[in-house]
């Protein structure tokens, strides 16, 4: 620490603040405090993609990928819900399900389009039992290649291939009535002030809550705070535009479950690297949870409450 930032230290001691060295930036550095009492000046301090041409906000595809068979689930239980491995998925699913009837019901309009990747028969047809609630179209696309990755690159492909916003999620993701909802709305909000496309997680990724002094900006919406972030897992929310223009950060996604490859596939590697050029945010608090183990889970959220109201919905 030079000596300016020394004497800062003890001034801002007598606040109450400490000036930590970090790592890593998030956030490109202000040229100016100036005007930061309006929103688009804080994102046009980022060293952000600015689309200056017309861009569809209006669909929404939401991208499940699944895998619920003998080899995956057969004798297993969740540590977190304490119920057989299958139907600790299956209510997952259907709260994503329940999330984005409630955004059909308020007229947005979602494609729903589950990628799966060789589930049991027997399971198949309960997904597609939960998936009669739906309003909106909904397909499920048997994946050309067995594997996590192979599932994953193909997802990623499939919005490569086509247009507007896109939801990309996994099967073990606990989902808030109003998540997708949410995410659309503050997509669309932040997009129309700023022509910046956006990377949403559902919830605060571990190395977010975990680290001390990670830098952000919060930003208010009509529901929840959203805080600036630049981890997240592969499960995001963004646009169609983003994945073909950053397309090289997701081709490695297919080596995610190889053993000796499955490094060149980690988030940090791959698409992690887009928050280096459009801003990323993860809602304070969650709207989802990942509900794998203990320490992926955010803090300060009921996700018991949420688990409670999937009761009932394989019957």
């Amino acid at each position: 620490m030079n000596e300016v930032l020394r004497i800062l230290d003890r001034i801002l001691k007598k606040q109450g603040y400490t000036i930590k060295k970090h790592h890593e930036f998030n956030l490109s550095p202000l040229k100016s405090f100036k005007g930061l009492e309006d929103q688009k000046s804080v994102y046009d301090n980022f060293n952000a993609y600015k689309n200056n041409t017309e861009c569809n906000l209006e669909s929404l595809t939401v991208c499940l990928r699944t895998s619920i068979n003998e080899k995956r689930a057969k004798g297993k239980r969740s540590d977190l819900t304490g119920v057989n491995l299958e139907e600790h998925l299956l209510k997952c699913i259907n709260s994503l399900i329940v999330s984005i009837h409630h955004a059909c019901i308020k007229g947005r309009n979602i494609k729903f389009v589950i990628f799966d990747d060789r589930s049991d028969d027997g399971v198949l047809e309960k997904i597609k039992q939960l998936c009669k609630k739906l309003i909106c179209d909904w397909e499920i696309i048997t994946t050309g290649m067995p594997g996590q990755g192979e599932s994953l690159y193909q997802n990623f492909e499939y919005a490569k291939s086509n247009d507007g916003l896109f939801y990309f999620c996994e099967d073990d993701y606990l989902h808030s009535k109003t998540a997708v909802l949410e995410m659309m709305d503050f997509y669309s909000r932040i997009y129309n002030q700023t022509k910046t496309h956006l990377v949403l997680h559902p919830q605060e990724h571990e190395n977010v809550f975990r680290q001390f002094n990670y830098p952000s900006y919060i930003l208010y919406s009509e529901t929840r705070r959203w805080r600036t972030i630049s981890h997240a897992t592969h499960v995001f929310f963004t646009h169609a535009e983003a994945v073909k223009k950053y397309w090289k950060y997701f081709e490695n996604t297919k080596y995610v479950g190889i053993k000796n490859k499955r490094h060149l596939g980690a988030e940090k590697e791959t698409t992690d690297h887009l928050f280096k050029h459009i801003p990323g945010f993860s809602p304070i608090p969650a709207i989802a949870a990942h509900l794998q183990a203990e320490h992926c889970l955010p803090p300060f959220f009921n996700w018991r409450e949420l688990w409670e109201e999937q009761e009932g919905c394989l019957d």
